[in-house]
């Protein structure tokens, strides 16, 4: 008692002494959201579940909503400003019963609502469940609304549920952003590997998909600390709970050679233990390894965020499904275990192999634009890639009411390489490279809130980082790599309520201990280790008032770097400012500034000079240094779940200063990048928007986007600096619908527009490409067992000489309530190579690609229970 009767007396000396604070409080004092809480029930006295309420002003426009729960129970939050100013009435409404209108002076916490049925008939009336229903901050997305015919796993239906986006690699963003969560009944066993269970779990396994707005993940933070990111959870049917289930395809076929398509997989899901087992084959050109992709990122570590500067080499096709143009033979095996210690405690194991060898023929010609005379190299790639990696993580977590424990244990290791032969300009030329790779790292996070809310954290990682590479250059020499990186980083955070402000402090520290070392031939090059201290202490204070909140941080850095002779100290202010207005129950605007600053790593310091692929060579100046950039960043969100329509936009600037300005030469086709004293200043603009809307009738679905950015940097040409700009369009739509009970159609259309202008010498500009893709899938049930499906795909671009490229696949099959027995004949109509142009800010490049002849497979798919 003593410490709150200080704290408040505290808080009233600030508001005689600071004016500006004064203003703030009397603000959050008169600006409060009111709770309103009860039951809504039926005559006969049974409580209407899913009755809706919402709160509407004078245009009957919703400014507040919520539905009943399982017990007809609602809760529904309304700002002050809107209860006082524009609301006119809370209507209560549910089929069968009456509209109750209430006026705002009416509305008491802890009500009772009563409805009358409606003195009517209801004549051959087909009552349908709500496809999407809104508690608080929950939506509920009836599987059953969405799914079509034609889907097969639950991300096919959730890419179909307005709102949402998903990923060729399975990722989900809500309302533009990622999720942080893919929880399964309530609970994370796929932990960031949801890719897994979102392109593998039957849709029919499950019967809501639940997003869980504004989540945070951590009880003892609810309340306390916000987050503006969503998680999503998969309800199960009552049949899928407690069981263990699973599903075998098997399929096999012929084109060049045999095809083979397999796949194992086993689930339980329970409330103590849950599992997802999966092995997968195929040489179909399906990319399977992006199911074991980190889709969420780590909240401290920076696990996997160091690639090294050797990789393999790729062959990629833009805007083409890589089906059409990899020869792969891929396997995963991949195993999610997790149990319930304890109430609050669990302990998830995982793990994963891929193996694949794959091969890859590629012809290309490419511009180069920072050279004066943009010079041409012409290549012929024929590559055989192998890949074998292996990750597995362990994880512990308590979470309680009021304390946090999470402990994360994550280890990798692959023996990727990419052997073959290159023509460079008519001469042959053998390629070998072997970009290794192995991490070990370990997050811990402590978190504990005491009864006064006080929040202490304390936050800790260790990551080690190994990367060995060897490869051929172009200039007849083995080239070996050494990389090892080391990264320390621990901080402790306590936050404080006053009222309505929240006063945090975070003071840490971080050591990266980061060496390169390159042998060519007989020479050996032993290099002095790049090294960055860090010491930083964030202040920061959160005003929540009414449906605002503004949070203001000062970050303050003390940092040193030194490799050989170069040493620098910098004592750097990053400061934040970021505001969030909850507009209506259905509309958000959020804005941010940020200045951050950012030392070099050793990857844009070492001095020796080095090769990262076979005829691209680096050479920086062994200089610390560091960039400042400055960001501002703008959303607005609208969701309005009663009509099916949600819509984001995302308006976006930064600035970065003190960029390494580079050189570029070309000399016997080797392409030199050299770092020059120099630094230069970019600037990026972009808006991102996307609108997506659902009908009731024919299941209908359609989904717009639009990404636009524009690139001013500068460019050292002929050792003159030249200005530039990037311009970069993509406009998007993805519809899906079911308009006769014989058909349904599936689509999407996108357009891509790039272009590079040399604002200084206009001769150097290159040309306006667009890349058009179009997508078409026509659905045919003629039995209630019987689907054929007509897939097509067409791609073309402004250049005529290109041509187009149309492609065409037909399957047909039989399922009933346990297996499927199908036949599929790919690339019935399609060329044996594609032709493309690719813009950078660097290069032009055209490329001619082989493509996957006609082939067919038989594919037979059964359940297991």
């Amino acid at each position: 008692m003593a410490n709150q009767l200080f704290t408040r007396r505290e808080f009233r000396f600030s508001l005689k002494t600071n004016i500006p604070i004064t203003l703030l409080c009397l603000i959050s004092i008169s600006s409060r959201a009111q709770v309103f809480t009860g039951t809504v029930k039926g005559s006969d006295g049974a409580p209407l579940v899913q009755a809706t309420l919402v709160g509407i002003d004078r245009a009957e426009r919703i400014l507040a909503y919520t539905t009943t729960n399982e017990q007809g129970q609602y809760s529904l939050s309304v700002p002050d400003t809107l209860k006082e100013n524009t609301l006119q009435a809370f209507k209560v409404s549910y089929l069968g019963y009456q509209t109750k209108v209430i006026p705002p002076g009416e509305m008491k916490d802890s009500m009772t609502i009563v409805l009358r049925k409606d003195k009517f008939t209801l004549k051959e009336v087909t009552v349908r469940a709500k496809r999407i229903q809104a508690s608080g901050d929950t939506l509920t997305y009836s599987v059953a609304g969405f799914r079509q015919g034609q889907d097969r796993s639950i991300g096919d239906v959730i890419a179909k549920m307005p709102g949402m986006e998903v990923s060729s690699d399975g990722s989900v963003k809500f309302q533009g952003k990622a999720i942080n969560k893919f929880y399964i009944e309530g609970l994370d066993l796929m932990g960031s590997q949801y890719g897994v269970a979102n392109k593998n779990i039957p849709a029919d396994k499950i019967q809501n998909v639940q997003v869980l707005q504004n989540h945070q993940p951590v009880k003892s933070l609810h309340g306390v600390q916000f987050s503006d990111q969503a998680a999503l959870n998969l309800v199960l049917t009552d049949d899928a709970k407690a069981v263990w289930s699973g599903t075998m395809d098997l399929g096999a076929g012929y084109g060049q050679r045999f095809i083979y398509d397999n796949r194992a997989l086993g689930l339980y899901f329970n409330k103590q233990f849950q599992t997802l087992m999966l092995y997968k084959n195929n040489n179909t050109g399906k990319d399977i390894s992006t199911e074991v992709r980190d889709l969420v990122m780590q909240s401290q570590s920076m696990i996997e965020s160091e690639d090294g500067l050797l990789s393999l080499m790729e062959v990629s096709v833009p805007n083409m499904k890589q089906e059409r143009h990899e020869f792969n033979r891929s396997h995963l095996m991949a195993g999610n275990w997790l149990w319930k210690t304890g109430k609050e405690s669990e302990l998830r194991l995982q793990g994963n192999i891929f193996l694949d060898k794959s091969d890859l023929w590629k012809k290309s010609s490419e511009t180069y634009l920072t050279i004066e005379g943009m010079p041409t190299i012409l290549e012929e790639d024929d590559i055989t890639n192998t890949r074998s990696q292996w990750k597995g993580e362990a994880n512990y977590q308590y979470n309680g009411d009021n304390t946090f424990v999470n402990n994360n244990l994550r280890g990798y290791m692959d023996f990727n390489k990419s052997t073959g032969s290159m023509r460079l300009n008519g001469t042959d030329t053998r390629q070998m490279i072997k970009p290794h790779k192995q991490y070990i790292a370990d997050e811990l996070h402590l978190s504990h809130t005491t009864q006064a809310k006080r929040v202490y954290k304390w936050n800790t990682n260790i990551t080690y980082h190994n990367l060995p590479g060897r490869l051929f250059t172009a200039q007849g020499e083995t080239e070996k790599l050494s990389q090892r990186y080391l990264n320390i980083k621990s901080e402790l955070n306590c936050a404080v309520p006053i009222g309505r402000f929240n006063i945090e402090n975070t003071v840490g520290a971080t050591y990266d201990h980061q060496y390169i070392g390159v042998e060519t031939g007989p020479q050996t090059s032993h290099q002095s280790p790049y090294i960055c201290r860090t010491l930083y202490c964030t202040p920061s204070m959160t005003l929540n008032f009414g449906s605002h909140r503004l949070a203001v941080y000062a970050k303050t850095l003390l940092v040193h770097q030194s490799y050989k002779q170069s040493h620098d100290r910098h004592l750097w202010l990053d400061p934040r400012l970021s505001y969030h207005w909850q507009i209506s129950a259905m509309s958000t605007l959020s804005a941010s500034v940020t200045a951050t600053h950012a030392p070099l790593t050793a990857e844009f310091i070492f001095d020796t000079p080095l090769f990262t692929d076979y005829r691209t060579r680096m050479m920086n100046k062994g200089k610390t240094s560091s960039t400042r950039a400055t960001t501002f960043a703008v959303s607005y969100e609208y969701a309005n779940p009663l009509s099916g329509m949600f819509f984001y936009i995302q308006p976006t600037y930064s600035r970065t200063a003190g960029s390494t300005l580079y050189e570029y030469r070309l000399n016997q086709s080797v392409y030199t990048i050299m770092a020059t004293d120099s630094s230069y200043t970019s600037a990026t603009a972009g808006i991102t928007a996307r609108i997506s809307k659902s009908f009731s009738w024919a299941k209908a679905y359609i989904a717009t986007s639009v990404r636009a950015q524009r690139s001013d940097y500068q460019l050292l040409i002929a050792h003159k600096l030249n200005d530039a700009r990037m311009y970069t369009t993509t406009i998007g739509t993805n519809y899906s619908l079911r308009p006769w009970p014989l058909l349904s159609l599936e689509g999407s259309s996108s357009v891509t527009i790039t272009r590079q202008k040399n604002l200084t010498s206009k001769a150097l500009s290159a040309g306006k490409t667009l890349n058009w893709k179009h997508e078409l899938g026509f659905y045919f049930f003629f039995t209630p067992k019987i689907m054929m499906t007509w897939n097509n795909e067409l791609l073309y671009t402004n250049d005529k000489t290109l041509g187009r490229n149309y492609f065409c696949d037909v399957a047909l099959s039989y399922k009933n309530s346990h297996s499927e027995l199908s036949v599929e004949v790919n690339n019935i109509v399609g060329k044996d190579r594609i032709e493309r142009i690719q813009l950078t800010n660097t290069l032009q490049t055209c490329t001619a690609n082989r493509l996957r002849p006609r082939e067919f497979i038989v594919k037979w798919s059964f359940d297991i229970n």
